[in-house]
């Protein structure tokens, strides 16, 4: 055999090897990526689920004029300002929710500004979401006073969890003889963020002045999730 097609069949056979070892690396290369499933993480609130009944502590402002900053009339009707939905649950329906006094709550000195702390439980199976005010009105004879919201603070979405609790406050600014019109409250109509239907608890504390044509009055409710 001659040196030149030695030389050949040697060319020959290096270059089917190349070939055998490129088609390899790309059935088997490191540089593509299998894709794999995640569960999908649990979404939280962004103020936390409550565990517990908040206790209702009296304004620092003993004054007679003491009122949140701004606020804007919210009724049964038009309770709250949307809720959050999603992964933490839907909205909070009233027939799911538990409704009490928390301990503690009520004015603690003569003349001062009270607060009422409402508790709301989810007695549901599911998580379920509150955002933004209640509608809350005082009742009594042939009054009706739907009270003004606390605009000075900024509403959270709050998710509570199956037998968690939130709250939130009424503050309250009770009568004293030469105020002006006294109000003797016999219940509390609530009714929860974004939703029509209402509660009713008994009111079991002081007259209250009444300022339902007042700019700022000194009675008003904060949204779901204060303390």
């Amino acid at each position: 055999m001659s040196p030149l097609r030695t030389s050949s069949l040697a060319a020959l056979t290096l270059l089917a090897a190349g070939l055998t070892l490129t088609a390899c690396g790309g059935a088997n290369g490191g540089s593509d990526k299998v894709a794999t499933d995640t569960p999908a993480g649990t979404a939280t609130s962004s103020t936390g689920a409550g565990t517990g009944s908040g206790s209702g502590s009296p304004g620092t402002d003993g004054g007679r004029t003491m009122a949140p900053s701004g606020g804007s009339t919210g009724g049964g009707t038009d309770a709250g300002t949307g809720t959050g939905t999603g992964a933490g649950g839907s909205h909070c329906q009233t027939s799911q929710l538990a409704f009490a006094i928390a301990p503690g709550s009520g004015a603690q000195s003569k003349g001062s500004q009270g607060a009422v702390t409402i508790t709301l439980t989810n007695r549901g199976a599911k998580s379920c979401v509150m955002k933004g005010y209640p509608g809350v009105d005082l009742v009594g004879g042939a009054t009706k006073w739907s009270l003004t919201r606390q605009t000075s603070e900024t509403p959270s979405a709050v998710t509570v969890r199956p037998g968690a609790t939130t709250t939130f406050n009424i503050s309250y600014l009770p009568f004293d003889k030469g105020d002006g019109q006294e109000f003797q409250p016999k219940s509390i109509v609530i009714t929860p963020p974004n939703e029509t239907h209402s509660h009713t608890l008994a009111w079991e504390y002081s007259s209250v002045l009444l300022q339902d044509g007042a700019p700022h009055p000194g009675t008003y409710v904060s949204p779901v999730g204060s303390k």
